[in-house]
């Protein structure tokens, strides 16, 4: 009986510790295994990249490579999406596929510009998200990602110029750092830009600056720094509705946050950079593949929802296959629209934006260090 009793109570104890907020160890980010990327070691961001690109005039095939640069004067700091299967609520910190592919797919390349930083994290899982996610699962994600921040400042950044990199739940999370860590506080001086799509940034209509952010713009330059890019993309053909998941206003007076990478940059069509996948990965033996000028893209409102419209071109060798392939992924998940490719379809234009950027913060920090520290 006593014997009984015992294991009832060990039990009760069990699940009590296990459901409170003391259940959750802090993560060691001194470890390095607890880091999809850092510099200098033979990780997923390290990878060299290939691309095939397609002539829009002649259909011809040729092929691109890119590298990452050790020597890069700044960091960015990537937050993955959602990509965890696992049955838990919460992911555990292993490197799994999903995570390894994510962050080649979004982030390597952005190597080729600063040397990258990307975090594990317990993210709230697939399984809660489609599910009942709660407060906890999605409070447990953010306190990782505050803490390898953290974690990042103290010990790798060394006053250098920060890029932060995310997508989807990455962008929330990241978003939520910002408005806590950085926005107004000393350490927004080092802030590069924010590259947050299919997120939630929400400023007042006909304003670049407040919401979310009271301190922080959006950009409007590529060489403009210190600001964000934000958007969540949908085809110009099938705009977002009232039930779609991205792009809403959250109060009268309010607008969700979009800022077209290609319009940055000055161009009339977005650089994408389309992941291989399948048979395609196969036949093409490169990690991406690009249809140069086949896209173009804008910021469109329409009643309470600002969307990046994007436009398959109809002109151009592969434009009929490539508006096949994003209907097809339009109508898979229903009211998310381009979702799932939100940074591939503007990665050319992303990195070459953060080459700029990168260009003109690091030209003013000479400037700086002229000024304070004259010869």
């Amino acid at each position: 009986m006593r014997t009984s009793l015992l294991r009832a109570s060990l039990c009760s104890i069990t699940l009590l510790w296990a459901t409170s907020g003391f259940a959750q160890l802090k993560v060691d980010y001194a470890a390095p295994a607890t880091w999809l990327c850092l510099p200098g070691r033979a990780d997923i961001c390290a990878t060299p990249l290939t691309s095939t690109v397609v002539s829009p005039e002649t259909g011809a095939l040729s092929q691109r490579s890119y590298s990452p640069d050790p020597t890069a004067a700044i960091d960015c700091f990537y937050v993955y999406p959602t990509v965890s299967r696992e049955a838990s609520p919460n992911a555990d910190m292993a490197a799994g596929e999903e995570e390894q592919h994510v962050a080649l797919e979004q982030f390597a390349r952005f190597g080729a510009r600063c040397r990258t930083f990307a975090p594990l994290y317990r993210q709230a899982t697939l399984a809660a998200l489609t599910g009942a996610a709660s407060g906890a699962n999605r409070e447990l994600a953010y306190e990782d990602v505050r803490q390898a921040w953290r974690y990042y400042l103290a010990h790798y950044n060394e006053g250098r110029g920060i890029v932060l990199v995310g997508h989807s739940q990455g962008s929330f999370l990241l978003e939520r750092l910002i408005a806590q860590e950085i926005d107004g506080r000393k350490i927004q001086a080092q802030l590069v830009s924010a590259i947050l799509p299919g997120g939630d940034i929400q400023v007042p209509v006909g304003r670049d600056m407040g919401g979310t952010f009271p301190h922080i713009p959006l950009c409007r330059r590529a060489d403009q720094t210190g600001c964000v890019i934000g958007y969540s993309s949908y085809l110009a053909t099938h705009p977002p509705g009232a039930d779609s998941r991205f792009g809403a206003a959250d109060s009268p007076g309010m607008a969700d946050a979009c800022v077209s990478p290609g319009t940055l940059r000055g161009a009339d069509s977005l650089d994408a950079e389309l992941p291989t996948v399948g048979d395609v990965a196969k036949v093409l033996g490169t990690n991406f593949v690009e249809n140069p000028g086949l896209l173009s893209a804008s910021c469109v409102t329409s009643d309470s929802r600002t969307y990046l419209a994007v436009t398959v071109k109809p002109a151009g060798f592969g434009a009929e296959r490539l508006g096949r392939a994003l209907t097809a992924l339009d109508a898979r998940l229903p009211g998310w629209g381009l979702h799932a490719l939100d940074v591939n379809l503007a990665l050319g234009d992303l990195v070459e934006i953060v080459a700029r950027q990168s260009q003109a913060w690091t030209a003013r920090q000479t400037r700086t260090l002229r000024r304070t520290n004259p010869p």
